[in-house]
């Protein structure tokens, strides 16, 4: 068997949309009647020092949304995302079965944090004010996990979970998140609450109060995670990137 890299390597088996009324028995508040993304994830990474380097990642998320130490959590307590008990997951006496560094998992941290990224993220999107979800770790094969949220537009499910795993490994690694990120967020609100109306750089840039190279930037982030799609003519005289909501 290869051994885990200390970067870690996330990447997507499958991506689904739909009632799964099996959820609710992993967390009960879980809607009833909303559709949820499932994503399943292989999940690679071993740093020398887990805990640690769960820690420093959620202090960069923190950082560059504090609105995510309002998440709760409602799993293993020495998962539970950035509750100042998180900030340490060490135990009191070297050893201890249930808060020891052998028995903390870091993909499963990493795979948690990516759930409660996507919730974030949509709910930003989408100006939701709750939205749930649940990671839930499959036997075999290892590093394998199962992320369930609520989502009510597949087309927001997919391009929240893939802003999610680039910007939290990248994170991992020591890369700051910052205004462009941000940027990008603000971006898909925009795009989503026009529906399918075209967007150029410039309207985007007057409607966010932005340097245009900086809608730029974020529409072209956008298009490229695929959630925006660009228009191709064989005549544009203006020379300006149209761009639209891509197809659910």
């Amino acid at each position: 068997m290869p051994s885990m890299p200390s970067v870690p390597d996330v990447r997507v088996v499958t991506i689904d949309f739909g009632p799964l009324p099996l959820a609710r028995t992993l967390n009960p508040r879980l809607s009833t009647d909303r559709s949820l993304l499932l994503a399943t994830l292989d999940v690679a990474w071993a740093p020398v020092d887990p805990i640690a380097a769960v820690a420093r990642l959620e202090e960069r998320l923190l950082a560059f949304l504090p609105g995510f130490a309002d998440h709760e959590c409602r799993g293993a307590e020495r998962y539970h995302v950035f509750a100042q008990a998180s900030r340490n997951r060490r135990p009191a006496t070297p050893g201890g079965p249930a808060h020891s560094c052998t028995s903390f998992e870091p993909t499963l941290a990493l795979a948690h944090l990516i759930e409660h990224a996507v919730i974030d993220f949509e709910c930003a999107i989408l100006d939701e004010r709750r939205c749930s979800g649940v990671t839930a770790a499959h036997r075999s094969p290892p590093g394998r996990y199962d992320l369930m949220v609520e989502c009510a537009d597949p087309r927001v499910g997919r391009c929240c979970l893939a802003m999610a795993m680039a910007w939290l490994t990248a994170a991992a690694q020591g890369r700051d998140l910052g205004p462009p990120e941000r940027e990008v967020l603000a971006a898909a609100r925009l795009a989503y609450r026009r529906g399918g109306q075209a967007l150029w750089p410039p309207g985007v840039a007057r409607a966010l109060s932005w340097p245009e190279p900086h809608a730029r930037r974020a529409l072209a982030a956008l298009r490229d995670l695929g959630f925006l799609s660009e228009s191709a003519y064989t005549v544009n005289l203006s020379g300006l990137p149209e761009y639209r909501l891509g197809r659910s």
